[in-house]
Parts: C-alpha cells; structure tokens; sequence
C-alpha cells in the first residue's frame, strides 16, 4: 500500500474513533442528564430503573439490591410484554413525611419513556419490594386506552406473576363464601365495571391471569393493544387474535380458576379492603389523595396493603386499611378543632368592636344614672 492511501486509513480510523467516542461521551451525557435527582437525593441507575435514595437513610444501602430486583422484574414480566422499552423511576422514601413532600419531584419526570412507579417508604430492613406499583405503571403507560378491566386486571395479573401469586385464588374463595361471580361481558363495559366494584376487580386480575397462563404475556399484551377502549369490538377481537370464541374462554377460565384450594374468607372485610386498595391506588390517581391532610400515610398504607391483599392475609391488609382511616380521623379532628377555634376567633374579632361600640354609647347613661342615684343617695342621708 503506498504511504499516502495508509495515511488517509489512518486518518480516517482516527476520524471514526474519535466520532465514536463524541458519540458514547454524548450518550454518556444523555444519560446523566435523565438521572438527575432532586435536591436531597441520590441515584443509582441500572440498564431500566432509576432507584433514588437518600443518602445516609437505610434505604441508601439497598440501593443496589432494590435496583437487582428491579431489573429482575423487568425481565420476567415487563420486557416480554413485546412493547418499547422503558425506564422505570423508583423512589425509596425513608418516612411518610419525605414521601409527602418529595413525591411529586418524581412523579413530575415520570413522562415519554420514564414511568414513575410510586416507590416505596423505607419502613424497615425487612421490607420487600412490592413489584404490583411497577406493573401498574408500565401498563397504565403502555395501555393508556384501555378499559379498565383489562389495563387493571392485566397490571395486577403481571404482578402476581412476579410475586408467585395465585390470581385466581380470590375468585375461588368468594364464589365458596355464596358472592356471585358476574359474567365477564357484563363487566367490560367501564361504567359497568365500576359499578361492580370490589368485585369487578379480583374477577378482571383473574381472568387476564388465565390469559397469560395460556397465550403467553405477548399474545395478551397484543390484544389490549388492540382493543383499547372499543369494549364493544372484545368479542370479535378476541376469536381473532386467539382462534376461540370469548364465550368458550369465559368456561375456560371458570374451570381453571375452579382448580386449586379454597381459603375461608371474611367477605365483608375482604370487600372492604379491596374497595380501599382500588379507590385510592387505582381507580384515581394517589397524587389526589395525597394533597388531603394525612394522605400520604393514606397513600402509603393503601400500597402496603396490595401485596398481603394479593395473597389473601385480608387481616394484615385490614390493618393498613385501619390505620389509615385512624390517620384520617385524627386529621379531621384536629380539622375540626381548627375549624371551632377559627370561629371563636373570627367571632371573638366581630363582636368585641360591637360590644366596646354599645358600652361607648350606653356609659354616658350609666355615669348619669350613678350620679343621680348618688344625689338621691346624700338628699334622704340630709332629710
């Protein structure tokens, strides 16, 4: 090779190494750039997820763990779903207070391809990392038109997959405590689901864990994608993409989920605990009850309570549920106490000026009478 045609290779090698490292540099810079915390915090960034801490909190050696467990999870249920890739933003808060007023930072990125997925509040070592907020999030992201009954039920039935949960154990133990099992038709509809609520809810999780038990997380995710909010194309939509008719899935499913033990229930307690799980972490956004006094320990108690809800332990999910309605009492307590005080004030305020006015006007008088009196007094001791 003559020494010019070596000198332009070269050259040009030169030009495409240092363009490669512009390029990683720039990524490099793209990338810190999105895993800014807020002021206070600190990250730890994995290939999908963002974990922030505090630094010096306990959570802040848990970091790295909680970010491998992340990741985990990603793997097993998130990226099968065949969708964009996305990078989940997870907070481990060291108290409810912390959580109360930094929330929002996080939840403000949460846009595009980065979901915030709510965290968790660092109640101690022993804590396991829920993975149903994460599930959540990603298939409210991912599925934004899609009814309820198969953006929830799909979220939740992912999770259980993760956390080895048995979905179908809650529609098994309602129906043996006598509460009836509507048909699935009947609950697509949104306003027909909500109406059927609590029950709507394990019905929806279970059925949607039937479907990735037997087509696969990819086929499901595909046909939410599909339907979106035609609640009224389901039927069709479904024989298209599965080769059987919604009716014949809807056997399927009732003799499947039939399949296995059945756990007594306290259907009252049950119902009452589902309803409050759903209300304040699914059916609205928790960022509306968390601008309510207490409502970040609301928040916080309503998530803690989805994982032993999940698995049936209703009374340790009952306690979460009773300790935020006590947080909600105290609360309105001291709203009410504030609210009495302020009155008394405010009236205090009004009627002094008013009083003080009158006595201005009625002393004159009363100076005159005690003078009077007082002559009267001296005229009879004189007689």
């Amino acid at each position: 090779m003559r020494p010019e045609g070596r000198r332009i290779r070269l050259l040009s090698c030169f030009w495409a190494a240092l363009l490669s490292v512009a390029a990683a540099a720039a990524a490099g810079v793209a990338q810190a750039a999105d895993v800014q915390a807020p002021a206070g915090w600190a990250v730890r960034a994995s290939e999908h997820v963002y974990v922030y801490t505090v630094p010096g909190s306990a959570a802040a050696a848990r970091a790295a763990a909680a970010a491998e467990e992340l990741e985990h999870l990603y793997a097993g249920v998130i990226a099968p779903l065949g969708m964009r890739p996305l990078t989940i933003l997870y907070p481990l808060f060291p108290t409810v207070e912390r959580f109360r007023t930094d929330w929002w930072q996080f939840s403000a990125q949460g846009y595009g391809d980065l979901v915030y997925a709510w965290g968790a509040v660092d109640h101690s070592p022993a804590d396991v990392l829920s993975p149903y907020p994460v599930t959540r999030a990603v298939v409210a992201r991912l599925f934004p038109r899609a009814i309820p009954f198969l953006r929830w039920g799909l979220g939740e039935a992912l999770a259980d997959l993760a956390a080895g949960v048995d979905a179908h154990r809650h529609v098994r133990a309602l129906e043996a405590s006598g509460q009836p099992i509507p048909s699935l038709v009947s609950l697509l509809p949104p306003a027909d689901f909500g109406g059927a609520l609590p029950v709507s809810y394990p019905v929806a999780v279970s059925f949607m864990a039937h479907l990735l038990q037997t087509y696969g997380i990819a086929q499901t995710a595909a046909f939410v994608a599909e339907v979106e909010f035609r609640y009224y194309d389901v039927e069709p939509l479904f024989e298209a993409r599965f080769g059987t008719s919604f009716d014949a899935a809807e056997r399927q499913w009732r003799a499947a989920a039939g399949r296995g033990p059945v756990a007594a229930l306290d259907v009252p307690t049950y119902l009452a605990v589902t309803q409050f799980v759903y209300r304040t972490t699914l059916a609205g956004s928790p960022s509306r009850v968390l601008l309510e006094p207490e409502g970040a320990t609301v928040v916080d108690e309503a998530f803690r309570a989805v994982l032993p809800l999940r698995r049936l332990a209703v009374a340790q999910a009952a306690s979460h549920m009773e300790v935020a309605f006590a947080a909600v009492e105290q609360a309105d307590r001291r709203s009410r106490l504030q609210t009495t005080t302020a009155r008394g004030v405010i009236g205090l305020l009004v009627i002094a000026p008013i009083l003080a006015a009158i006595g201005l006007l009625i002393w004159p008088w009363l100076r005159a009478r005690r003078a009077e009196r007082r002559r009267r007094v001296r005229g009879e001791s004189a007689g």
